[in-house]
């Protein structure tokens, strides 16, 4: 089978037919993308077509329950912030990771 387009591979996928491969999207955290080009990758190529990725374009809106946004407590290490979900995290400055949650406003139906 010859190498398909974007649309062609996630046409299959909705019409549960075969493709050349499974579709594959996503991005690269800004940290991993700087290790990356300290790495070797040129400065000037996409990251979806370093990795071989599938280029998809997301549109959405603002569904969140609307909390004001704050910062809670910063260090040289690390900042906690409230954000529009009601959720307090805490982000690494120097590290990528997925953020800790710290707690959230909303944690069942009556809140």
């Amino acid at each position: 089978m010859s190498e398909m387009t974007t649309r062609e591979r996630f046409q299959r996928m909705y019409e549960h037919r075969e493709a050349d491969r499974v579709p594959m999207i996503g991005g690269p955290w800004v940290t991993t993308l700087e290790r990356r080009r300290r790495e070797g990758m040129p400065p000037d190529v996409d990251f979806a077509d370093c990795f071989d990725l599938d280029h998809v374009v997301g549109v959405g809106g603002d569904v969140s329950p609307r909390y004001e946004t704050k910062v809670v407590e910063e260090t040289e290490d690390y900042i906690i912030t409230f954000d529009a979900w009601g959720t307090t995290a805490k982000n690494w400055r120097h590290a990528s990771s997925t953020p800790h949650r710290l707690g959230r406003t909303i944690v069942d139906r009556e809140t």
